[in-house]
């Protein structure tokens, strides 16, 4: 599983970064955003790796608040999104307990795509019982004021 993983030097705004061949991650700690960029379409394998990498990442650094930029991946199949339910959602909830907002970022092709086959409904968050949420963005800019605004609810709790 380790193979094509690399860790890199780390730049002053990034407290940790790791490269599988088709995903960047990386943990910017002045933002306390874990960002994730997809960078090719993936197979349920690959999909499963970058997905339990990422959250070995957020566990270390107990990153709560997450960009997942889908834009150069293809959007998620049946099979991975019910491995997402099924094994993922119950992973997060054991290591990081409650509080986690995934900010998926798409292109608006993606979106568009999405909106006509009913995949996901980009108008509303999705909620994983207390411990995860998730919202769908166009723009950048919109999903991290989103994230912060999950950085202030889970401040004031």
């Amino acid at each position: 599983m380790d193979e094509g993983r690399t860790t890199s030097p780390l730049p002053m705004t990034a407290f940790e970064r790791t490269e599988l061949p088709y995903l960047h991650i990386a943990f910017r700690q002045d933002l306390d955003v874990l960002f994730c960029r997809w960078r090719a379409a993936v197979d349920l394998s690959q999909f499963a790796e970058g997905y339990m990498t990422t959250l070995e990442i957020a566990t270390r650094q107990q990153a709560h608040f997450w960009l997942q930029d889908f834009r150069l991946r293809n959007v998620s199949s049946e099979l991975e999104q019910a491995w997402f339910e099924s094994s993922f959602v119950p992973a997060v909830k054991i290591a990081l307990g409650n509080s986690t907002c995934i900010a998926y970022l798409m292109s608006p092709l993606q979106r568009e795509l999405s909106l006509s086959d009913a995949f996901i409904s980009l108008r509303e968050t999705v909620r994983y019982g207390n411990h995860l949420t998730t919202a769908y963005f166009v723009s950048e800019h919109d999903a991290l004021d989103w994230l912060n605004q999950c950085r202030l609810q889970a401040i004031s709790r």
